[in-house]
Parts: structure tokens; sequence; C-alpha cells
């Protein structure tokens, strides 16, 4: 169950974290002996990192002579002296040149404080971050080591049917989380690990016990149960109906999908099963009547709910979502509850996205998610559509209907 996205996941933070484990992998005196080395080598490395920004002023021929450890000039090699005659010939006579005065102590000064513009050394921040940061053994995420890392992520989430607006935004995320985070030395996989945990679950809204949000409608409250084909709906409103059965509620159950062969017998079965009552007409029949019998008898009997079934219906069939609406007009439920199937993936958001324009969706329930390999769709549903997802189905049997919990679904990601 959610393999692809597990996977995706656990190899962004084994990456991320690997150069860490390679290096505890080392026997301890040889990172000692490594550490000794990078310390001897930060004298000289800040030497240089000056000696740079030094340099990029309009420095004196005799600093760079300093910095290079050079003479100002290289004397002559001695030549054979021409002829006194050749010479007196040849040049004028000259005065003879001024021996040179010693320098003043007062001119001599340090290296560094010749320069006498100041300039901020912003830019070089990150190395002395860096050398902090060894000496006192904790770790900063650079954008240059978390960039590759996360495009190998943005595939991957796209692979496991994670929508393209919700791949963007947690890798965006990420990116925020992560670039410049310190992390004591030794903990690297658990810090990223909790980052990426907190990335995912940020995308789910918090709600309650949906039954209990439920009871504050005025009795009975009427579900209408919507979704394509194939999708379970059937199958769902008879698990709901048994959880309710389970804390003490009474429903009834309106089979008002009148289109699909056998979905009357289907819903009658449940019912009998479940020892609830199914109101139904003929194969045929207005779905919107049946309901509102179903919501008639609710009343008389003073229950607690009305789960109304309805035919299965593409997003792409204009004539089937209008009906729908109708259904939504005349009967008005309290919530209108998309179900869909978690394997069907990006098809899934386009199905939900339409439905949620035509009749506007208060919840979702995600089916057949024990046979999802990837695991991306739930976390597209919560980004792309911001509505609340309320149970899972998980298996075939009534008690198979849980409550979604998004940090469940989150362990099970991240491991």
């Amino acid at each position: 169950m959610f393999g692809f996205l597990k996977k995706a996941v656990s190899g962004f933070v084994e990456k991320l974290s690997g150069k860490e484990k390679e290096k505890a992998e080392e026997p301890k005196h040889k990172q000692e002996e490594k550490i000794e080395a990078k310390r001897g080598s930060i004298e000289e490395e800040i030497f240089r990192e000056a000696e740079k920004e030094v340099l990029k002023t309009e420095t004196p021929a005799k600093l760079q002579a300093v910095f290079e450890h050079k003479p100002e000039s290289k004397p002559e090699p001695m030549k054979e002296q021409p002829k006194r005659a050749a010479v007196e010939e040849k040049f004028e006579p000259q005065l003879e040149p001024e021996l040179p005065q010693p320098k003043k102590e007062v001119e001599r000064k340090p290296v560094f404080e010749v320069k006498e513009e100041k300039k901020e050394l912003a830019p070089k921040v990150g190395f002395f971050k860096k050398i902090t940061g060894f000496i006192t053994g904790g770790i900063t995420i650079g954008e240059g080591e978390v960039q590759p890392l996360l495009e190998d992520l943005r595939i991957s989430l796209l692979e496991s049917d994670v929508s393209l607006d919700t791949t963007e935004f947690l890798v965006e995320d990420l990116k925020k989380r992560l670039v410049g985070k310190q992390i004591a030395r030794g903990s690297v996989n658990d810090a990223v690990k909790n980052e990426v945990k907190s990335a995912l679950l940020d995308l789910f809204q918090t709600k309650g016990d949906f039954i209990s949000e439920a009871l504050k409608k005025e009795k009975p409250v009427k579900i209408l149960f919507l979704g394509p084909n194939g999708a379970g709906k059937t199958t769902t409103i008879a698990k709901f109906a048994f959880l309710l059965k389970e804390r003490g509620l009474k429903s009834v159950i309106a089979a008002s999908d009148t289109f699909r062969a056998a979905a009357i017998e289907q819903a009658a079965l449940h019912g009998e099963r479940l020892g609830i009552e199914v109101i139904k007409h003929k194969y045929g029949a207005d779905p919107s009547a049946v309901a509102f019998d179903a919501i008639a008898h609710a009343k008389a009997q003073k229950l607690d709910f009305v789960l109304i079934d309805t035919a299965g219906r593409q997003e792409t069939n204009v004539n089937l979502l209008k009906e729908m609406d109708k259904i939504n007009r005349v009967i008005k439920p309290d919530f209108k509850i998309f179900v869909g199937e978690s394997i069907a993936g990006h098809a899934l958001i386009d199905q939900a996205k339409k439905f949620n324009e035509t009749v506007g969706l208060d919840g979702l329930v995600l089916t057949k998610v024990d046979a999802d390999a990837k695991g991306g769709t739930a976390f597209s549903i919560a980004h792309d559509l911001n509505v609340p997802i309320l149970y899972i189905g998980a298996g075939q049997e009534y008690a198979d209907l849980k409550p979604f919990d998004r940090e469940w679904l989150v362990q099970n990601i991240t491991g």
C-alpha cells in the first residue's frame, strides 16, 4: 500500500542524509584525523578568503607583492660594463641617484588596514557559517545540495499520482523548510524526515468527528452520496449505516439508483443484513421521488439519518450531471459526499472537481485504499479541492470504513 509514494519520500530523505551516514561508518580514529586536518586548514582558508576581498579593491603593487610573498622588483642580472669612452659618447652624464630613505614606521600598517573603503562581507557569510558549523558539530543544508534531490522528488511525486499543482507546492514548501536549516550532526535523517512529515500533514484540513458535527443539524440528517460508476457508493452507504448503528443511531437507506441493474437489490440485501429499512421504487423511477419518500419515512419514525444512494455518472456526461443537480435542489441535503476510488489517480481529481463545481461537495470518501499502490491521490484531493476527506475504505467488511486520519496516512508514507 502506498508503495510508490513511500519509496519517493524515503529515497529523498536517504539521499539528503547519505553523506553523513558514510562519515558515520568510518572508524573513529579516521574521523578524528579528518577533523584535525580540516581544522588545520581553516586558518589558510580564512586567509585566502580575506585575500580575495582585499584584492577586489585598488590594491597597490606593493600590497600585491606582500600577499604573494615576492619582492617588488627583481634586480637585473649583472652585465658587462661598456668602455668608458663608449658610454660617454652615447649617454649624457647623469646625477648620482639619491639613496632610498628608510620608510617611516607609521607607513607600515597591517595588510588588512590598507583599504580605505569598507565593504560588507555578506557573500562570505555562508563560508564562515560552514566553519562555525564544523567546529560546533552542526550541519547547514545548502540550496546546492538540496536542489538536485528536489528535482528527483518532483518526478517521483508525479509518478505516484500526486497532481502537478500539489507537486509544485510540496517541492517549494520543502525547499523553504530545508535550505539554511541548522541540524545537529548525527540527526540529519530524523530532521529531514520530520520536515517532510510536516509538509505533508499541512496539506490536510483538520476536522473533528463527522457524525458528531452532523448531529448538530435538524433530524433527520440528509446525506447525498455521489460519484462515478463503480466507485463503491452503495457499499460505502452500507458501511456508513453500520457505523451509525454501532453508535446507537438509526438510519434509513434511499435506493435512488434506479438506473443500474441490480442496484436496488444490492441496497435491499445490505439493509436486510444490517437490519435497516430500505426505501425503493421500480427501475426507471424518479430518483428524487425515492429520496423524498425516504425522508418522509425517517420523519415519521423519528430516525437520525437518511442515506441517499444515486446512480454512478461520469463527469463528462452533462445530462446526468444536470439530473444530479435536480436531486440536489429537490432534496436539499445537509451534506453532499463524493465517493471515489483512490486507485483512479489523476482521473479522480478531475471527477471530484466537476462534481464540486456542479453541486458543491462537503466531504469525500476514498475507497479501495488497501489496493492503492501509489498513494498520491489523497494529497492531491486535499490540496487541489480543499475539501476534507472524511472516511477511507480499506476492505470489504462493514467495519472497514474508517474515519480519515492524516497522521496515519503520513506515517504510512514516511515510515
